[in-house]
C-alpha cells in the first residue's frame, strides 16, 4: 500500500490533479478527430480510396492544420470543459476554435504560404473547407456521445416525470439542464400564440388546457417554474395553478443568480411559502442611508437573533466604521462572525463580536464606556409566548429590565439614537411576553422625554422564517409525515419577511426624531391554516389525505386575532408608503420609573411569578390575561 503511494506521488495526475491530465487527453482526441477528418477531405475530393492518398500531400498538409488547430484550442479552449456536461456553451467554443483555425489557414493558402516558400505545405481550399466542416462535426458528435454514454448510465433508474411552467428562452435552458434527470412530458405556456409548438419533441401546451388530464395520464410528480422577472403576484397565481394540479413545485432563479452565467440543476429549488408571502421588494433611497451611516459606530443587540443578524448584514453593505454584535447565544453568534467576515470586504467596517447578557449592567457599561457609540438597535427579546407565560420573572428581565438597562446607557453616554424592536404583541397585550414588551415601549418613550438621544420604537408582527416561528416548524412536521399542528381554526397572525423588516427598521430609524412608535404595513392578516395548507400543497402532497391538520387549542396567553394599534393610538403617514406612525400619549417618566424598580424589586426579593405579573399589570392596565393562570389578577385592575 505504502508503495502504492508513493508510485503515485509522482504520476502526472498527483502532481497536477485529474483536471490537468484529463484536459490534455481531450485536446489529443480532438486533434486526432481533426487529423481524422482531413483524411476524409482528401478520400471524399480525390473519389479514391484511403491507400491511393498521396502520403506526403497528406502529412505536409496536416502540419498546417495541426499548427492553426493548436492556435485554435489555446485561444477558445474548447478542451477544457466538462465533455459529460457539454452545453451550448461548449459547442460555441469548439465553433469558434475551428472558425478560428480555418480562418488563419486560408489566410495562409492565399497570402503567404507563397511569401514564406512553403506553398508545399498549402492544402487546396477546397481539402480546408471540407476539413473544417468534417473536423466540426466530428468534435461536436464526440462530445454529445460522451454526455449521452454518461446519462445512459442513469437511465436503468426510472425518471420522474415533469412539466415547465414557461417554454420562453429560460424554459428552454431549464429543459437542456434537466432532460438527462427528468422524463419532461411538456411546456405550460401562458401565451396562446404558442400553444400546439414542440420545443425538441416535447409539445407546449396552454395553461387553459386540461393540464389536470395529462398529469393523471402521466404520472407527472412536479412542475418547474421558468418565467423570469415576473411580477409577485404573478408568481402567486402559477404556483396556485401547480398546486391545483397537485404537483410539487419548484422553481428557476433569477438569471443573475446563475452559477457562472449558466443554470445548473442544483440551483433549481422548492418554492418556499415566503416565496409567496412575502411582498413586492422595497425600493429605500440607500444614499441617503449610507450618509447617516458613515463613520459611524453602531450596536446591535440580540445579534445573533432573525432581526439582529439580518440588520448585521444589511449595515454591514453600507460599510459603517464600526459594528459591534452583542448577544448571550455563543454558537449562533459565532457563526454569524465568520459569515460576516466571510461575506464583506475588511478594511472599511470594524466589526466586533461581544458574548454578554443585557441583563448585565456593569458588562454592557463597560461595553458603552469602551467604545464611542452613535447608534443602538436593540432587538435582544424574549420572545415565545407560551414560555414567557412559564417564567414571567425572566421574560420581565430581559424584556424589561434589560432594555431599561440599555435605555439609561444610551441616555448616560449620549448615543445619537436608539431604535426598539418591538412587536404587535405589544398592542393590547393577552400575555406576559406581550406586556413586558409594552411596558418596554412606555419607558423608551418617556425616557426620550428627558434625554438627548432619540429614541424611536418599531413595532411590526411575526417575519417569516424567524427561530421557532410557524413555517420551520410545519416544515419538520412535513419532513416527518404529519400531522401539522394549529392552535384554532380562525387565528391569524400579519407575516413579513426578515429582509422587509429591517429594511423599514433601518429607514424609521433615519427619519426619527424621538419618542416616535413607527409601524409597519403587514399587509392582509393570513390564516394559520390555511398557510399549513398551501405549504402542504407546495410539497406535492394533499391536505388531509397525505398530511393532517390537527387543532391543538389556544396556548396560555396566545389571542386569536393580533392588532398593530391599540384603541388610544392613531397613525400618520410618513414619505414611505410603508411606514405610519402611531400617536401616542405621553408617560410620565418618574411614574414609569418607579413601577420598573417596584418590579426590579420584586424579582430581587424573589415574591414570586404572581406578585411580578400583579405589578406589570399595574404597569400596563390594557394587559388582560387569557387562557392563562394570571387570569384572576385582571380583577384587581378592571
Amino acid at each position: 500500500m505504502l508503495k502504492l503511494q508513493a508510485i503515485k506521488k509522482y504520476t502526472l495526475i498527483h502532481y497536477f490533479g485529474h483536471n490537468f491530465v484529463s484536459k490534455w487527453i481531450i485536446l489529443f482526441i480532438d486533434l486526432m478527430l481533426i487529423a481524422f477528418s482531413l483524411i476524409l477531405s482528401f478520400t471524399l475530393l480525390s473519389n479514391e480510396t484511403l491507400h491511393k492518398i498521396s502520403v506526403i500531400d497528406y502529412y505536409k498538409g496536416l502540419i498546417s492544420v495541426m499548427f492553426f488547430a493548436i492556435i485554435g484550442h489555446c485561444i477558445f479552449k474548447p478542451h477544457r470543459g466538462i465533455i459529460r456536461h457539454t452545453s451550448l456553451h461548449d459547442v460555441k467554443r469548439v465553433l469558434y476554435a475551428r472558425s478560428f483555425s480555418f480562418g488563419c489557414n486560408i489566410v495562409f493558402i492565399l497570402l503567404l504560404s507563397e511569401k514564406l516558400h512553403l506553398k508545399d505545405y498549402a492544402l487546396p481550399f477546397s481539402v480546408s473547407a471540407v476539413n473544417y466542416f468534417l473536423s466540426l462535426y466530428l468534435l461536436i458528435q464526440f462530445r454529445l456521445a460522451i454526455k449521452y454514454t454518461f446519462n445512459l448510465g442513469r437511465k436503468t433508474k426510472v425518471k420522474s416525470s415533469i412539466l415547465i411552467y414557461g417554454a420562453g428562452r429560460a424554459g428552454q435552458l431549464t429543459y437542456d439542464v434537466l432532460e438527462s434527470f427528468y422524463n419532461i412530458v411538456g411546456f405550460v405556456d401562458d401565451n396562446f400564440s404558442k400553444q400546439g409548438k414542440m420545443y425538441k419533441g416535447v409539445p407546449i401546451y396552454y395553461y387553459n388546457d386540461n393540464i389536470q388530464e395529462i398529469v393523471q395520464k402521466k404520472k407527472i410528480t412536479q412542475i418547474v417554474v421558468s418565467i423570469q422577472n415576473c411580477s409577485l403576484q404573478e408568481k402567486r397565481t402559477i404556483v396556485n395553478r401547480s398546486i391545483e394540479w397537485n404537483l410539487e413545485v419548484k422553481a428557476v432563479p433569477p438569471i443573475d443568480q446563475w452559477a457562472n452565467g449558466e443554470l445548473t440543476k442544483s440551483q433549481i429549488k422548492v418554492v418556499k411559502i415566503e416565496d409567496l408571502l412575502g411582498r413586492e421588494s422595497i425600493e429605500l433611497d440607500r444614499e441617503h442611508l449610507k450618509g447617516a451611516f458613515h463613520n459611524k459606530t453602531i450596536l446591535i443587540t440580540g445579534a445573533a437573533g432573525s432581526i439582529g443578524s439580518e440588520l448585521s448584514r444589511q449595515l454591514m453593505f453600507y460599510k459603517p466604521k464600526k459594528i459591534i454584535l452583542v448577544d448571550q447565544a455563543e454558537t449562533p453568534l459565532h457563526h454569524l462572525e465568520i459569515e460576516l467576515s466571510s461575506s464583506y470586504e475588511y478594511g472599511f467596517t470594524d466589526m466586533v463580536t461581544i458574548l454578554a447578557d443585557i441583563k448585565d449592567f456593569k458588562t454592557m457599561e463597560n461595553l458603552f464606556q469602551n467604545n464611542e457609540i452613535n447608534y443602538v438597535y436593540h432587538a435582544a427579546a424574549y420572545k415565545h409566548v407560551p414560555a414567557m407565560e412559564k417564567n414571567p420573572q425572566q421574560a420581565v428581565m430581559v424584556n424589561l429590565l434589560g432594555t431599561k438597562n440599555i435605555v439609561d446607557l444610551c441616555d448616560k453616554y449620549h448615543v445619537e439614537k436608539m431604535v426598539f424592536i418591538s412587536t404587535d404583541k405589544a398592542v393590547n397585550p393577552t400575555n406576559v411576553m406581550g406586556a413586558t414588551k409594552r411596558a418596554a415601549e412606555m419607558y423608551v418613550q418617556s425616557k426620550n422625554v428627558h434625554s438627548h438621544t432619540s429614541f424611536i420604537t418599531t413595532r411590526f408582527g411575526n417575519v417569516l422564517g424567524s427561530n421557532g416561528s410557524v413555517i420551520p416548524l410545519f416544515n419538520k412536521q412535513i419532513a416527518s409525515g404529519g400531522p401539522l399542528t394549529v392552535t384554532h381554526p380562525e387565528i391569524t397572525r400579519y407575516f413579513m419577511t426578515i429582509p422587509e423588516a429591517c429594511q423599514l427598521v433601518l429607514e424609521a430609524g433615519y427619519m426619527g426624531k424621538g419618542g416616535e412608535i413607527f409601524v409597519f404595513d403587514m399587509g392582509e392578516s393570513i390564516k394559520i391554516v390555511d398557510l399549513a395548507i398551501k405549504m402542504i400543497q407546495l410539497s406535492g402532497l394533499i391536505p388531509e389525505r397525505d398530511i393532517k391538520i390537527q387543532y391543538t387549542g389556544l396556548r396560555p396567553g396566545e389571542k386569536l386575532f393580533e392588532e398593530l394599534l391599540n384603541d388610544k393610538e392613531l397613525v400618520m403617514p410618513t414619505h414611505h408608503n410603508k411606514i405610519m406612525i402611531a400617536k401616542m400619549i405621553d408617560y410620565n417618566y418618574r411614574e414609569i420609573n418607579f413601577m420598573f424598580n417596584e418590579i426590579e424589586d420584586l424579582i430581587f426579593n424573589n415574591l414570586g411569578n404572581r406578585a411580578v405579573v400583579s405589578c406589570l399589570k399595574q404597569l400596563v392596565p390594557e394587559f388582560k390575561s387569557k387562557n392563562s393562570v394570571f387570569e384572576d389578577l385582571d380583577q384587581d385592575y378592571s
